[in-house]
């Protein structure tokens, strides 16, 4: 997305779901002296409050998130960092893609001068054209500054992988959401899970490699939690969930899959990520920077009962344009 996502942190009628009974069955009353009088104050807990914050405090920040502007919560307009764009194209067509929902044209998008990292790419699949790869991570080094590769993993090989990390590539970020086959044919419209697995498992020997997972409610929440685990066997260094992001364009497409009653709820996605934290433990199993620095700052009550908003419109690219150098 072109901006880092900002949660809804509008409470509405929260007091009026069911659950706050639950809450008051196990509220605490403790009474406080002020000024000579006894307040009484309720405090809302229960356990899941209580698990709630212990995940989100345990959660790291991807290291493709370091140095993003949306880490900072006193920036009011946060973007990512600036990305490299080689092309539309993708051998996969992804239900939940935003990419094939709009048009972009190839180019550096924000500004260098002020950045550590630029990403390759937002958009599309780069290694359609490794040349064009090779030439944006030389650029990028050339200037001082972190590089990372954005791709489906399907054209990975070993001599790429050798070629980019001689040329300085610091990460590679993976795109795989199910653990079987057939799940993953059904997400990309394509047979291409053992390749990609095979090539996850050949990056992480040689790069930073982070598997980027898209959670789509009451579709693969086990099948998140079983790649895990064959992550952790493989040596996989991280894997950051996201939450699905339904436009108008694709619910239709989206809906035929899975109800998306679900989507966005912040608790569903941090016990998500705690299971497959446990069948991951060597690996930095965490969400998005720009959403888990936000999360930090909220009880376990809050968590409880918030819902990101998901339902966006397709994102368009704002940060200033310049054409390739090459």
């Amino acid at each position: 997305m072109e901006k880092c996502s900002n949660i809804n942190t509008t409470i509405n009628n929260l007091f009026k779901q069911k659950n706050l009974i639950k809450y008051l069955e196990k509220s605490i009353k403790t009474k406080h002296l002020v000024e000579g009088e006894i307040l009484e104050k309720i405090i809302l807990r229960s356990e899941i409050c209580d698990k709630l914050e212990e995940i989100v405090k345990n959660l790291k920040v991807v290291k493709h998130c370091i140095g993003c502007e949306g880490l900072d919560l006193n920036n009011k307009d946060p973007h990512h960092h600036p990305t490299i764009e080689i092309t539309q194209k993708c051998n996969h067509n992804c239900v939940f893609c935003y990419s094939k929902l709009t048009n972009i044209k190839p180019g550096i998008y924000g500004n260098l001068d002020n950045c550590i990292a630029v990403t390759i790419s937002q958009y599309g699949e780069p290694l359609l054209y490794p040349e064009k790869v090779k030439k944006g991570i030389e650029y990028v080094k050339s200037l001082g500054l972190r590089c990372d590769l954005q791709t489906n993993g399907v054209f990975l090989n070993g001599n790429l992988i050798k070629e980019f990390k001689d040329l300085g590539l610091d990460l590679v970020m993976i795109s795989l959401n199910a653990s079987k086959p057939e799940t993953h044919k059904k997400l990309t419209n394509v047979d291409t899970f053992e390749r990609v697995l095979k090539n996850i498992e050949l990056s992480a020997k040689h790069l930073h490699t982070i598997v980027r997972a898209i959670y789509i409610p009451n579709f693969n929440d086990q099948e998140l939690v079983e790649l895990a685990k064959k992550l952790n066997d493989i040596g996989v260094d991280e894997i950051m969930v996201h939450q699905l992001i339904v436009h108008e364009q694709n619910k239709r497409e989206l809906e035929k899959i899975s109800s998306l009653e679900n989507v966005g709820r912040i608790k569903d996605l941090l016990l998500l990520v705690d299971k497959m934290k446990e069948n991951a433990p060597d690996v930095n199993v965490t969400i998005k920077g720009c959403l888990l620095v936000q999360l930090k700052k909220m009880d376990g009550f809050i968590l409880n009962g918030i819902t990101s908003d998901c339902f966006s419109e397709i994102p368009i690219i704002k940060r200033e344009y310049h054409p390739l150098p090459w």
